[in-house]
């Protein structure tokens, strides 16, 4: 698992330091940086088109160059991912930019072209791939002075990189020498929706405490998978978050009695590999008109077309151990409290204040569960504030 910094050839021969993923995959002449490795994915279930599109969309990916050129083009192939819902009804994935920044700092930006779309079913152990394209080119105008940029891919989109041309020399960018934080989460993590990669909160907290991050979430795949748990034991890092409760009650995978041994065991799959990392673990933010009512989700389109994504299972079968979100953070700090007491740095942070019944008249969430670009910075910045900041969670360790 290499995550942070691993200088890669792309097939034009232009070698750039790739970072935020965990494996590659050797495409149709192209590159594809991955979120969870190749090998794991014999561990999927039949129908695992979901987890496997969703950890090849590239949030919180980047490459690094080190290059004087004032024009660069990045040659790729992006793939567009729709889901569909029966034969006649397609949900058109979202198309996100790469950003490209010095010092942090934005300093240009392309809209991703929509090179292949692929289609996948609910359910479905294939999907369907049509090309349009064979690559296209995207373009930045870049500040005069030879410096190390770096470029933010699209993060719901899958990307291919095919190679690099500039009107200067292109070398791979420096390491930051920063502390690498790992987190992993669902769709609310994966921030697909705005088109902005920057503005997926794990990344808004990373820039803010001057951190990197390894951005494990997955839209729809927070499910306490052993295959996830194996990855970021892998991984080096510095600090880990771990964020559950929504996929988990939305898909109603689990009750009350599999929940709190299911999170042991992902807690222990990844000490095997960090035994002494600081973990984090979150509850959801608020969902609001479903925090009481158990899974299974569905999303309700209106009229409008404006979207409502709310829970509807019987609230009756709590008492049978339906799970629900106000128990699936009773559980989680249950948890976080057991493995504290034993000695082990583990602390808990309720999801309800990043977001939660304090933000909803002024910051509603555009389909009642997914946050917005504004809310996401406010999100990211809560974050860092509570974990990074001294005496905080991950404060014990300095940024560069």
């Amino acid at each position: 698992m290499i995550g942070i910094g691993e200088i890669i050839a792309l097939p034009d021969g232009t070698a750039v330091r790739l970072s935020g993923h965990l494996d590659v995959l050797h495409t149709d002449g192209g590159l594809r940086p991955l979120r969870l490795p190749v090998a794991c994915w014999d561990r999927f279930p039949p129908a695992a088109e979901a987890i496997r599109t969703v950890a090849s969309q590239a949030s919180g990916v980047r490459i690094g160059l080190h290059t004087g050129a004032r024009h660069l083009r990045l040659r790729v192939r992006c793939t567009r991912v729709d889901f569909t819902e029966g034969e006649a009804h397609v949900v058109e994935g979202p198309v996100n930019d790469f950003v490209a920044t010095v010092d942090d700092e934005p300093v240009a930006r392309a809209r991703a072209t929509v090179d292949q779309v692929e289609e996948v079913g609910p359910g479905a152990a294939t999907s369907v791939v049509r090309r349009h394209r064979m690559s296209s080119e995207v373009s930045f105008d870049l500040p005069a002075g030879a410096t190390d940029v770096t470029i933010w891919l699209p993060q719901a989109m899958e990307v291919d990189l095919l190679g690099v041309a500039a009107d200067g020399a292109v070398t791979p960018a420096q390491t930051s020498g920063r502390p690498v934080w790992l987190h992993h989460g669902s769709s609310i993590s994966h921030g697909a929706g705005p088109e902005d990669p920057l503005s997926t909160w794990p990344v808004v907290a990373a820039r803010a405490a001057r951190w990197e991050v390894i951005n494990l979430g997955f839209s729809g795949q927070a499910m306490l998978d052993p295959f996830t748990a194996a990855a970021i034991a892998a991984t080096p890092c510095e600090a880990i978050s771990l964020s559950f409760g929504v996929n988990i009650v939305g898909a109603r995978s689990m009750d009350q009695r599999t929940f709190v041994p299911a999170v042991h065991g992902f807690l222990d799959a990844v000490r095997r590999g960090h035994p002494s990392t600081p973990i984090l673990l979150i509850s959801s933010i608020l969902w609001p008109s479903s925090e009481d009512t158990p899974g299974p989700s569905r999303v309700d389109v209106a009229e409008d077309g404006t979207l409502s994504a709310h829970t509807y299972g019987d609230p009756a079968d709590i008492a049978a151990g339906a799970l629900t979100l106000a128990t699936s953070r009773e559980h989680l700090r249950h948890v976080a409290r057991v493995r504290a007491a034993a000695g082990e740095p583990v602390a808990y942070l309720d999801g309800r204040t990043l977001y939660g019944e304090q933000d909803v008249a002024e910051a509603p969430l555009p389909d009642g569960l997914h946050p917005d670009a504004a809310i996401y910075q406010a999100m990211g910045a809560r974050f860092a504030a509570a974990a990074f900041a001294e005496g905080g969670p991950f404060g014990s360790t300095t940024s560069a």
